[in-house]
């Protein structure tokens, strides 16, 4: 059972860092925020008014924590 346990954090840890990873190709310019234009480039099919929803803080970008909630909640599909 503990392995299990443990081979299941695991991959759940490497799937995370995959998204990270992505998540940081995205980021274009690397300022640690994502663009209307960056996000674009992995969900091509978004709108502005999904990405102003996606925008929680209403600072006219979406940060780190941003994306990973709106995929956790579904509203994004997770990055391949």
């Amino acid at each position: 059972m503990k392995t299990k346990l443990a081979s299941g954090f695991i991959l759940v840890a490497a799937i995370g860092f995959a998204g990270a990873a992505l998540a940081h190709e995205m980021d274009l310019d690397q300022d640690g925020l994502y663009s209307y234009a960056e996000m674009l480039t992995e969900y091509s099919d978004l709108t502005q008014e999904d990405y102003d929803a996606l925008d929680t803080n209403t600072d006219g970008a979406v940060d780190a924590e941003e994306l990973a909630a709106a995929i956790d909640s579904g509203a994004l599909p997770a990055m391949e």
